[in-house]
């Protein structure tokens, strides 16, 4: 093998521990703010690797987080209530929830071409400062907040 793991075992670890939080949350709910803020730290890393851990990587988690906030606002406005949206649409929004992902892991991946067209020619001199500014002044605190927690960062 070649040392990755597979998208099987990949989906079982996330979803250990997104259990696991669940436990947190019902059993210490104030250990739970430092817990998911551990797990999405993780989340974040995970996108972070996959992309190259440069602007590109940035741009996306940020695009993707937004695109993701937007829906699941949007989707809890349109339910009654919680109780409304937790008992009748759970099932039916965690798979709108899924299908919306995918595409906004779709539009995230192309994240340079919606900075452009936000203000043409503007958004694309943005791009370019972001493209300097970003390796000499952003990218060594970000990953220090990123990989604080990872003891295989350590020296």
């Amino acid at each position: 093998m070649n040392g990755k793991t597979s998208f099987t075992e990949r989906l079982k670890r996330r979803a250990r521990e997104f259990v696991a939080l669940g436990q947190v949350l019902v059993k210490d709910p104030r250990a739970f703010p430092p817990a998911l803020l551990v797990f999405l730290r993780r989340s974040v890393r995970t996108m972070w690797d996959a992309r190259g851990g440069g602007l590109y990587a940035c741009g996306f988690v940020i695009t993707f987080v937004w695109l993701e906030l937007r829906l699941l606002i949007g989707e809890l406005s349109a339910s009654s209530g919680i109780g409304d949206f937790v008992s009748e649409q759970l099932l039916e929004f965690i798979f709108r929830f899924t299908f919306a992902s995918i595409g906004n892991s779709l539009q995230a991946f192309v994240w340079p071409i919606l900075i452009i067209e936000i203000a043409p020619p503007w958004g694309a001199l943005v791009l370019v400062a972001m493209f300097y500014l970003f390796p000499r002044y952003l990218k060594k605190p970000l990953e220090r907040w990123l990989f604080a927690d990872d003891p295989s960062t350590k020296d």
